[in-house]
Formats: C-alpha cells, sequence, structure tokens
C-alpha cells in the first residue's frame, strides 16, 4: 500500500502543481477553445469552429475528442480550469487502464504500481497530462483496446476482439491514423504465444478491420458530414502535413525523444541488473524471463510500433508518441520482475521500517494534494501575454474580431487566448475598429481610423 500511495503523490506533485494555475500548451488551448465553441453552439460535432477568422470550419483532426470535452464545458461552463480537469481524468483513466492491463498478464497484481511508476516517470506523459492534448483521450481508447483483446484470448471469445475494434475506431475518431498501431497486437501475441498458431495473428487483425469499416460505414450512413471530414483531414493532415510539411530535421527525431523519454525506465532496469549479478540472486543466464518473457516482448514491438512509423514524415513533435509510452513502461516492469528473481516474494518491510516508508508516503501524498492550491491566481506559462489579454478585452465591449498585421498572424497563441477568454477573433485582412500591435513585449489595443 506504501508504493502506491508513493505512487499516487509523485503524480499529483508533478501534475498537479499547475491544475489551478492559468496557461496552457497552444495546442491545448485551441483544442479547448473548440469544445467550448461547440458547446455553446458555435459550430458542431462534424463541423467544429476554432475562429471566425482561423480555421472557422475546423476538420484538422478527428472531432470525438473535441466533442467528449464539450460535454465537459456543458455540465461546468466556462472556466478556465474545465479543459485541466478534462486532461488530468484522461490521464487517470489512462492509469486505471495501464494497471488493468499489469494484471491480466502477470500473476503479480499487487506490483500493478510498477508499470505506472515507469509511466509517470517519463517527463512527456506528465506534461501532456496538464496540456490537454488529443493523445490524452486517444490513449484510453489504444489501452482499452490492448485490454480488450487480452481478454479476448484469455476468455477464448471473439466479441472481445470485436469490441477490440471498435475501441481502435474511438481511437481513429479522436486523433487519426496515429491510433491505430495496437492493429500489430494479434501478430505479436500469437507469435510469441505458444498455444496459439501466428497465423491467427493476421486472421484477427482482419477481424479487427473488418469492426473497423462496419462502424464507418454506419457512421457515413447516419452521418453523412463525416465522408467530407475525413478527405478533409487526409487532405490537411496526411497529404499536406505528413508529408509536405517539415518540422524536424532529422526523421530520428521522434527516435531520440522516445530515449529521452526512457532515461529512468533504462537507469532502474540498469541498476537491476548491476545489483543481480554481483547478488547472485539467481542462477542461470540473466535473459531467461521464464513467465514474463513473452509480455516483455510482445508490449517492446508494441510500443516500437506506435513510434517507428512516425519517422516516414518529417512533421513530427514528441507528443505523437505518447500513446506508446505505456506500451514501454509495461515492457520495462516485466523486464525489472525478470531481473528482480525471487527477490520481489521476499519484499516484506520490517515493521519500524514499514511505518518510516508509510509514514514518508502520506507526506509526499499529502504535498501533492496541497500542492495545486498554490496555483491559485498563478500562471503556469505565458502569463505576460495572459495579463495583456486581460487587460485589452474590457476595452473591445461588445467588438468580437480584432484587426492585426499580417506579420503578426501567425502568432498561433494569440489566437488561442483571445478566442478561448474573450471569444474575439483575429483578422488581418479586412479594416476593423480595433487594432492589436505589439509594443516593448506587450499587446497594445489601438483605435482605427476606418
Amino acid at each position: 500500500m506504501q508504493f502506491w500511495l508513493l505512487l499516487i503523490g509523485i503524480a499529483f506533485i508533478l501534475v498537479g502543481r499547475d491544475l489551478l494555475a492559468e496557461g496552457m500548451f497552444v495546442d491545448g488551448v485551441t483544442y479547448a477553445s473548440i469544445a467550448r465553441n461547440m458547446a455553446e453552439g458555435q459550430g458542431s460535432f462534424w463541423n467544429p469552429c476554432y475562429t471566425q477568422t482561423l480555421y472557422p470550419v475546423f476538420h484538422q483532426h478527428p472531432p470525438l475528442a473535441l466533442g467528449m470535452e464539450a460535454l465537459f464545458f456543458k455540465a461546468f461552463g466556462d472556466h478556465f480550469w474545465v479543459e485541466k480537469v478534462y486532461s488530468m481524468l484522461t490521464f487517470l483513466l489512462s492509469g486505471l487502464l495501464i494497471a488493468a492491463i499489469w494484471k491480466r498478464t502477470t500473476n503479480r497484481p499487487q506490483w500493478a504500481w510498477m508499470p505506472l511508476l515507469f509511466w509517470v516517470a517519463m517527463p512527456l506523459v506528465t506534461w501532456s497530462a496538464k496540456n490537454n492534448l488529443l493523445e490524452n483521450t486517444m490513449a484510453i481508447f489504444v489501452l482499452l483496446s490492448v485490454w480488450l483483446m487480452i481478454l479476448s484470448y484469455q476468455k477464448n471469445s471473439k466479441l472481445w476482439l470485436l469490441m477490440a475494434g471498435a475501441s481502435l475506431y474511438l481511437a481513429f475518431l479522436t486523433k487519426g491514423f496515429t491510433g491505430l498501431f495496437p492493429l500489430a497486437f494479434p501478430l505479436f501475441y500469437c507469435i510469441f504465444d505458444e498455444r496459439r498458431h501466428w497465423i491467427q495473428g493476421p486472421v484477427d487483425i482482419l477481424l479487427l478491420f473488418f469492426t473497423m469499416a462496419v462502424l464507418s460505414g454506419l457512421t457515413f450512413l447516419f452521418h453523412p458530414e463525416w465522408w467530407q471530414y475525413l478527405k478533409d483531414y487526409i487532405h490537411i493532415q496526411v497529404i499536406e502535413g505528413g508529408l509536405r510539411e517539415v518540422t524536424v530535421s532529422s526523421r530520428f527525431y521522434i527516435v531520440l525523444s522516445l530515449l529521452q523519454q526512457l532515461v529512468i525506465p533504462t537507469a532502474i532496469v540498469v541498476i537491476l541488473f548491476i545489483i543481480r549479478k554481483i547478488a547472485k540472486i539467481q542462477q542461470g543466464k540473466i535473459f531467461e524471463f521464464r513467465p514474463d518473457k513473452k509480455w516483455f516482448v510482445v508490449f517492446l514491438l508494441l510500443g516500437l510500433s506506435g513510434v517507428l512509423p512516425i519517422m516516414v514524415s518529417v512533421k513530427q513533435r514528441d507528443f505523437y508518441m505518447l500513446t506508446a509510452l505505456p506500451f514501454f513502461a509495461l515492457a520495462c516492469s516485466y523486464l525489472c520482475l525478470s531481473l528482480m528473481g525471487h527477490l520481489h516474494e521476499k519484499m516484506n518491510l520490517k515493521r519500524p521500517l514499514h511505518i518510516v516508508v508509510t509514514l514518508s508516503s502520506l507526506l509526499v501524498l499529502l504535498a501533492g494534494v496541497l500542492l495545486p492550491l498554490r496555483g491559485v491566481n498563478t500562471y503556469s506559462r505565458d502569463e505576460a501575454l495572459l495579463k495583456d489579454i486581460k487587460a485589452i478585452l474590457p476595452e473591445l465591449a461588445e467588438e468580437k474580431t480584432l484587426g492585426i498585421a499580417q506579420e503578426d498572424f501567425s502568432q498561433w497563441e494569440w489566437h488561442a487566448y483571445f478566442m478561448r477568454y474573450g471569444k474575439v477573433s483575429l483578422d488581418d485582412r479586412n479594416p476593423h475598429s480595433y487594432v492589436l500591435v505589439k509594443d516593448d513585449h506587450h499587446l497594445k489595443l489601438l483605435t482605427s481610423d476606418f
């Protein structure tokens, strides 16, 4: 129990410190603005709206996560913390699914905190949890699909496999093709499970594709506008963005980013390797995993299948691999159990040490719970920009569009925060009553002569 308390405390310290503070990564503010607009009737599920001048019809990404977040705005109203609470909830649900997968695949369910600790130790995970990325929602459906596939094999029932296909379809409706890498899971599982023939893997993959195709057909049948949405998404993101837009100088950027995320998990594995070598806890070759070998290999390959295909494009961001990181955390955990041998069965703390560890864990948990309170009336990022915008908005009265210089139109943070806080669009093409300018590193509002 003390390990669980410690894990929860660490997670809250890493994530909760910005929960009640204002400011967010520009993509997160953008998605929150779209979701809020949808909740208030500006735009619809199949035709989301960002601003009147920038993506008035937002088909850059599929709409499911935006629609789900819109429900939170409907329930709680338009407050800056709504998107933060939603993002935090996706983080917690992903953690529960990681623990559920661990319990389904090992005879050490009490050690479910281990993959969660590895997962939380990856900086990208806690950063994303605070910044309302679409990948946060997609991770839920990706993890759910893998859990359902494991359940299908353990219960020998195709019904769970069909449900896994439905979950993958929801992952696609959240962020597109990057959520479909779990399609490779049946192949990896059947190759490394001696009870199944490898050909069952491709057959099950076809069944997953069939399920997704049926659901797609039903969606097109009842919502024909999804077809136009899909065509726009493929053109904007896959063709124009994925094949022509360049954001990195090397296709290996995503691999280097992955290695950075795995620094702490790798260090722990290396330490355990050294300890086992020195102590000689168990005889035999160091990589004779016994019951954990299959799952280590399966989840390692599954994680790689979620990262390596990103190298096809030179449009890369490190958070594109967010949904693959849980599987690296699971793989590291299976590896650690194998390296520990029977040591984990003997790790019963003596009473004085048990009390010390428990009290320490409670203190960490208390710090994690109280830390978000320090964020009230503070800023986690973009403080100067937000203060300028808050000072400008009252001067606009009923004005909902601001003029802006053409060279400033690509200041995406300005668009995001003006829409999120004031429902104001920025326009560089037409004359307006007010013009936004930047002077001495601050935004100012000028009255136009038009």
